[in-house]
């Protein structure tokens, strides 16, 4: 019975308090507007993605009416001939997308640094401009939208240091602890049951916001297990922070104290062991190295179209060795309309090569940072956080493997389908369609 009686005082103190008051609600205020923002970002990219598959299915429609017409193609390119394959891929509308998580609202983690749908060509690459324009601008990143798991992750250990650091502290300064000692029995005890009333407070405010946006989402069921998983996150993540300052407030002599040192526990945890590791992980893989080898490689690529024909195609064998099983490629004299229209498998195993090194750096930079996080606890539950949201780099670099097997997909078939001397028609145009899912 005491316990609950110092819980429901401590209940009453809070709300006397102004400031915890004040602080918790502008605090909970900003949680709901992130979730409002995140829930802004997804249902623009549903838009967004809803209106590039119409524009896709109407391209199509348009194309097949032209097969239905016996037309080569728009009237105002008497050059387009859509029963050759080259021109019937280009007029194939190709996009690999990205769709947005259920619980984005929660952790929009790097969504806005990178692009979640792409328009395939045939001299498209994973890191082309609308792929990773922010990366090249840092500038931009500074406009970004507020995320809720910034404010849990960063911005709640403060909120706690706001709402329990006088908890003892007001006793000790006013030197009257030892008769709460002879009154309940056990001064941690009764200094736990106050912590806990905090505690419980945030963790409830917590996943209420988790669940609600889940219900939202229609994805309390269809996420179960990344949304029990971020839960767990989330109360651990808090109970982590929860327990460190418990044990200040038992240890300090009062509350100017405990609030110092509450304070010096957070800047290390969430600012200076952060900051450090990303420093170090910087020097060792400088950003701007990225963008200064992909400069290089469009250097090579106009080289590339510069070669003779010849030489072409002693590289296309190399990419392909199966053309020469080919129907022009069995043929001993060879088209050069045939061989230019192939030099995008070329230029594509060149960027393949180019981003395979940008890849290897960017895993050694991650590889430094994962081995931190046995002393860096507050970057592993930042980047545990956006995996579960479908936000973190991983997702993003799963993404860029799905648009490369379609690149890869489309320059193969158009290789091969000009190479074989294919005639297309309505049949085998939505071949390409199915193909290029």
């Amino acid at each position: 019975m005491k316990t609950i009686r110092v819980f429901m005082f401590e209940q009453t103190h809070f709300r006397r308090t102004p400031s915890k008051v004040i602080s918790c609600l502008l605090f909970f205020i900003a949680c709901l507007y992130s979730i409002y923002n995140g829930f802004d970002i997804q249902h623009s990219q549903e838009h967004i993605i809803d209106r590039i598959q119409t524009e896709q299915a109407e391209e199509i429609d348009n194309v097949l009416t032209w097969f239905a017409n016996g037309e080569k193609g728009p009237k105002d390119r008497d050059w387009v001939d859509i029963h050759d394959p080259y021109w019937a891929l280009r007029y194939t509308p190709t996009y690999t997308i990205k769709k947005p998580s259920i619980l984005l609202p929660l952790g929009i983690g790097q969504t806005e640094q990178y692009g979640y749908y792409k328009e395939i060509s045939f001299w498209s690459t994973t890191y082309d401009n609308d792929m990773v324009e922010e990366i090249a601008n840092p500038e931009r990143l500074l406009q970004g939208n507020i995320d809720f798991s910034f404010l849990i992750i960063y911005l709640l250990p403060l909120l706690l240091v706001i709402l329990t650091y006088n908890i003892g502290g007001l006793e000790r300064d006013k030197q009257f602890e030892k008769l709460i000692t002879i009154q309940y029995g056990s001064i941690r005890i009764w200094l736990g049951t106050r912590f806990a009333f905090y505690v419980t407070l945030l963790l409830f405010a917590i996943v209420s916001c988790v669940v609600g946006v889940a219900l939202i989402n229609n994805g309390f069921y269809l996420l179960f297990a990344e949304l029990g998983s971020l839960l767990l996150l989330a109360i651990g993540y808090t109970l982590f922070f929860a327990i460190l300052f418990f044990f200040v407030l038992i240890r300090s002599s009062g509350s100017s104290a405990s609030a110092f040192q509450m304070i010096s526990i957070w800047l290390l945890l969430c600012v200076v062991i952060p900051g450090t590791v990303h420093q170090y992980a910087s020097i060792q893989v400088p950003v701007h190295y990225m963008t200064d080898y992909l400069d290089t490689n469009r250097k090579e690529t106009y080289a590339t179209y510069a070669l003779s024909s010849d030489v072409l195609l002693d590289k296309l064998r190399t990419v392909y060795p199966e053309i020469t099983k080919t129907k022009h490629g069995k043929e001993d004299s060879k088209e050069d309309k045939i061989i230019r229209r192939s030099i995008g498998a070329i230029i594509n195993e060149m960027n393949k090569d180019a981003v395979a090194h940008i890849e290897k750096r960017n895993e050694v930079k991650n590889k430094i940072i994962r081995s931190s996080y046995w002393y860096n606890p507050v970057s592993f539950a930042q980047n545990q956080w956006n995996t579960y949201t479908y936000s973190d780099y991983y997702s993003f670099q799963k993404y860029r493997m799905e648009v490369q097997q379609t690149i890869d997909t489309k320059i193969k078939l158009l290789v091969f389908e000009i190479w074989n001397q294919k005639t297309v028609d309505r049949e085998i145009f939505e071949q390409y369609i199915q193909a290029l899912k």
